[in-house]
């Protein structure tokens, strides 16, 4: 079983939540990523590209949850629990700011397509097979009801992918998945080199998923039964 990240403190705002202002790690509103940093802008014009497609709204799983903003928005239209994982504890205090965590939980591991250990350089994966930080697949979590699923790990997605089949198979959710050059990149320098387009990330999917463009380089796989 695994144990959701145990916070000493939520220290989330109802104004802040309302104003779409998502805080850092060290409590600062930093929308546009100053001096390198990571931004903290919110999710809500992603969020709402895939609302039109959502039939239910009760589980939902956000993989590299980063700050929480998909957290915040998925709430906010509507989403009874949000499952968010996360293999940076740095990002935890800027969750913990940012989200209502009565209505979350969150995993500390990176996510792939089976139980391990990987290896991480900054943001991503470098090392699949080895290394000092626990990876789960998505399927472990035995999260029933789930009606969506966002993917952005800059890079191993597909992998990641794989390890939702069980989820995806009994649930049928929208799928918000990554596709551009973070991950075209990480597949040919780390794994099978095999995107050359975006079927190659999803095309396990294809008996039953069609594919919609997203916002950016983000793709919205929809079930084809439901």
């Amino acid at each position: 079983m695994i144990s959701p990240y145990k916070f000493k403190s939520n220290e989330w705002s109802q104004e802040r939540y309302d104003e779409n202002k998502l805080l850092n790690s060290n409590g600062e509103y930093d929308p546009v990523g100053l001096f390198g940093r990571y931004k903290t802008n919110d999710a809500e014009m992603q969020v709402n590209a895939v609302k039109p497609h959502l039939t239910q709204t009760r589980n939902a799983i956000d993989v590299g949850c980063r700050w929480g903003s998909f957290g915040m928005a998925l709430h906010k239209i509507g989403f009874q629990h949000v499952h968010m994982i996360e293999m940076r504890e740095y990002h935890f205090k800027g969750i913990s700011y940012n989200v209502d965590l009565s209505r979350a939980s969150v995993y500390n591991f990176a996510a792939m397509n089976k139980s391990g250990h990987v290896t991480r350089g900054g943001k991503t994966v470098t090392n699949t097979t080895t290394g000092d930080v626990p990876s789960y697949a998505i399927d472990d979590l035995k999260v029933d009801d789930v009606d969506f699923i966002k993917i952005d790990v800059d890079g191993p997605d597909r992998l990641v992918l794989e390890g939702c089949l069980g989820t995806i198979s009994r649930c049928m959710p929208v799928i918000y998945i990554e596709y551009g050059e973070e991950q075209k990149s990480w597949e040919e320098k780390y794994g099978k080199g095999q995107l050359k387009e975006s079927k190659d990330l999803w095309g396990v999917l294809e008996a039953t998923y069609t594919e919609i463009s997203g916002p950016e380089n983000n793709i919205i796989l929809l079930p084809v039964y439901k």
